[in-house]
Formats: C-alpha cells, sequence, structure tokens
C-alpha cells in the first residue's frame, strides 16, 4: 500500500514539473504558489495516509496474534 502512495506522490510530482517551463519569459507568482500548495497537500496527504496505515497494520497484527486457532503446530 505504501508503494501506491509513493506512485501517486511520484505522477503529482509529474504534473508539477509539465508545467514548468523554463524557456518561458515569466513565471509568475500565483503559478508558483500553486505548484507550491499542490505539492504540500500531496505530502501531507500521503504522510498522514501512511500512518492510518500503519496503525491499522499494527492493529490487525496485535488482532491477529490473540487468535490462539491462527497458530496450528
Amino acid at each position: 500500500m505504501a508503494s501506491v502512495l509513493g506512485i501517486y506522490g511520484l505522477i503529482i510530482a509529474v504534473i508539477i514539473n509539465t508545467g514548468i517551463n523554463p524557456k518561458a519569459k515569466s513565471y509568475h507568482r500565483f503559478v508558483g504558489y500553486a505548484h507550491l500548495s499542490s505539492g504540500l497537500d500531496c505530502g501531507i496527504a500521503r504522510l498522514s495516509a501512511g500512518m492510518a496505515i500503519r496503525i491499522v497494520g499494527d492493529a490487525g497484527v496485535r488482532y491477529g496474534a490473540l487468535i490462539p486457532p491462527m497458530f496450528l503446530t
């Protein structure tokens, strides 16, 4: 699941990068702030999703360890 989050972040980075044209005469401040906000939005959303995946995964492992028939010998 974490790899999917990384791929989505990479896609957003590519989209932002294609919006930047170094040969253009001007790079307006509004466009720069739009790129900054979209990058921060993507990063913060992926960070919170990663933390949620960690919490749910940890709870699942702890609950799975409590079930006796799960570990048959």
